[in-house]
C-alpha cells in the first residue's frame, strides 16, 4: 500500500487530542474570490511510496473507493486511463482545483492522471482518484493533507481556521507507557457542557478526561469539537492493568445555532469525524470540513445549520484506526 495513504490515517492531527494551529491568521481575508459552496470542496493527501517501491510521488484528490474481494496481485499504486476511471464508477474531477495548504494561499492545481491504489485491510479495497500537480510539496510530507476548492477564479477571499484548544482534562504517559491520572484541567465551556452526555463519574474509581476545541469568527463561536472518556479503575489497580480498564467514550463537532446554541452534527458519518477546518470569506462561516481515517465530509453553514454538501469514503482501514477519533485515556495496542 502506498506509503502516505497509511500514514495519513494514522497521522492525521485530529483536534480531540492535540489541536491544529490554524491555517490561516490574520486581521483581515485576503482579496479574490470567496469560498465555493461545500459541494465544491475536497481534501487531498500527499503519497509517498513504500520505502524501495516506485511509485508516484505528490498530491492526489481522492474521487472513489470500491470493496474487492482481494487485492493479491493488484499493483499497490497504478495510473489507469480515462476509460478505466469511468467504468470503475469515478467520477469526473472538476475542471478547476485550488489546493489551499496549511499556511499558504491558495495554489492553482493542475490535473494528472487518474490512478487506483490498492488497500490491503480487513475489508479490501480499490481507492480511486486524481493525480494534482503544479503545486509544492508540503513541510512535512509524511502526513500531509490539504483543502482542495473548486473554483473558476483564485479562490483568494477564502481562508480556513483550525479549531483552537480551549478546554483539557488528560493524563500523562511516561518513557514506559504507563499512564497517570491528570494533574491540571481546563473546564469545559458552560455552553458546550450541556451538549456532553452525563456519566456518573467520582475519582478514584473513575477518571473523566476530556479535550474540547473551538473555531471563532468575529470573535464568536461558531463551531466546537470535543472528546470526553470516562474511565473506569478498579481499586488498587497497576499501572500494567491500565489496558483492561473499561472506558466509555463519547465524541462529536458541533456549530452555533439559534441564540448560539451547540447542535450536534451527525449526518454524513459512516464512522465518528473530526472538526478540521472551517472556511471564512467575507460573508463569514461558509463551509465546514471534518475528516476521519479515509473519509471526510464537507457542510454549507447558514442560518446556524450544518447541511451535508459533501460525502466521501476512499479509503477503509482497519476498524482499529477509527478508535483514534475519541480516544484520550492509555495508550494500549
Amino acid at each position: 500500500m502506498v506509503r502516505a495513504m497509511r500514514i495519513a490515517w494514522l497521522g492525521l492531527v485530529l483536534v480531540m487530542g492535540c489541536p491544529q494551529k490554524p491555517v490561516a491568521t490574520g486581521p483581515s481575508l485576503p482579496t479574490g474570490a470567496g469560498c465555493p459552496t461545500a459541494a465544491g470542496v475536497h481534501v487531498a493527501s500527499y503519497v509517498l511510496p513504500e520505502e524501495g517501491a516506485k511509485g508516484h510521488t505528490g498530491w492526489v484528490l481522492p474521487l472513489h473507493d470500491k470493496v474487492v474481494d482481494t487485492v493479491e496481485g493488484t499493483p499497490d499504486f497504478a495510473t489507469i486511463d480515462a476509460a478505466a476511471a469511468i467504468a470503475a464508477g469515478v467520477p469526473a474531477a472538476p475542471a478547476s482545483l485550488w489546493l489551499l495548504a496549511p499556511g499558504a494561499r491558495p495554489c492553482r492545481a493542475s490535473l494528472g492522471n487518474y490512478y487506483a491504489a490498492a488497500i490491503a485491510s480487513k475489508t479490501p479495497n480499490i481507492a480511486y482518484g486524481i493525480e494534482l500537480g503544479g503545486c509544492p510539496a508540503p513541510k512535512d510530507p509524511e502526513t500531509a493533507s490539504a483543502i482542495v476548492l473548486a473554483s473558476s477564479e483564485s479562490p483568494g477571499g477564502c481562508q480556513a481556521i483550525a479549531p483552537r484548544s480551549v478546554a483539557q482534562r488528560l493524563g500523562e504517559a511516561d518513557k514506559d507507557n504507563r499512564w497517570s491520572r491528570p494533574r491540571t484541567e481546563t473546564a469545559i465551556p458552560p455552553v458546550l457542557a450541556s451538549a456532553i452526555p452525563a456519566r456518573e463519574c467520582v475519582a478514584p474509581g473513575c477518571e473523566k478526561l476530556w479535550s474540547i476545541a473551538q473555531v471563532d469568527v468575529g470573535n464568536q463561536p461558531v463551531a466546537w469539537a470535543g472528546a470526553v472518556n470516562w474511565i473506569a479503575i478498579p481499586d488498587a489497580a497497576a499501572p500494567e492493568t491500565q489496558c483492561d480498564w473499561k472506558v466509555e467514550t463519547f465524541s462529536g463537532f458541533f456549530v452555533a445555532g439559534t441564540g448560539g446554541v451547540p447542535t450536534r452534527v451527525t449526518e454524513g458519518q459512516d464512522h465518528p469525524l473530526a472538526l478540521t477546518a472551517v472556511l471564512v470569506d467575507q460573508g463569514g462561516a461558509r463551509v465546514l470540513v471534518a475528516e476521519g481515517p479515509g473519509e471526510y465530509s464537507t457542510y454549507d453553514l447558514a442560518a446556524g445549520k450544518a447541511t451535508l454538501g459533501r460525502h466521501l469514503v476512499w479509503l477503509r482501514p482497519d476498524d482499529e484506526s477509527y478508535a483514534a477519533i475519541d480516544h484520550l485515556g492509555p495508550g494500549c495496542p
